[in-house]
């Protein structure tokens, strides 16, 4: 029951990246992008801690009320989810993701510094963000599709796992 569950998960997430589902409007986009975090949640695997999952938002984000609808109704590998506003680079410490929105992506790079060596998974909203020193980052192809860039290095840098069928499913840079 729970590997067909997990199937599911990567269905929706391929099918989010094969473009079976256009995207047009923003609220729409940012419950994918809340969508594509639960998948990279559940699949990229963390040192366990134990403690609460934590998903800091630079600044204020519309994303902020998809995440906290989300939070209420899944947890992280049976931990409760946390959505935390931050403000600082040294906040990003108290996380296990953080997601930089396009306004704050300034902050990409002293957030990349901070977190270097931690485990913790820092996605950027705007698309190069993964280049600029993210873990992640959201591309919106020519026909709307929404799709992930990722960057193994700071994956591995910062001890982080990621399946080979999910990074089958982004865009290495």
């Amino acid at each position: 029951m729970r590997i067909h569950y997990s199937y599911r998960c990567l269905l929706i997430l391929a099918l989010l990246c094969t473009g079976a589902v256009s995207l047009s409007a923003q609220d729409k986009e940012y419950k994918s992008y809340s969508l594509f975090i639960y998948n990279f949640i559940k699949y990229i695997e963390w040192p366990s801690t134990g403690q609460d999952f934590v998903i800091g938002v630079v600044g204020d984000s519309p994303i902020i009320k998809e995440l906290e609808s989300m939070a209420k109704a899944k947890k992280a590998k049976g931990r409760p989810i946390i959505i935390k506003k931050i403000s600082t680079a040294d906040e990003a410490l108290q996380c296990q993701l953080v997601y930089v929105p396009p306004g704050k992506s300034s902050m990409t790079k002293s957030i990349a510094e901070k977190i270097k060596g931690k485990p913790v998974l820092l996605v950027g909203e705007r698309e190069g963000q993964a280049r600029k020193g993210a873990a992640m980052s959201f591309v919106t192809m020519d026909d709307d599709t929404l799709k992930f860039e990722f960057n193994q290095a700071v994956l591995e840098q910062n001890g982080l796992k990621m399946p080979s069928a999910l990074s089958k499913l982004g865009l290495p840079v």
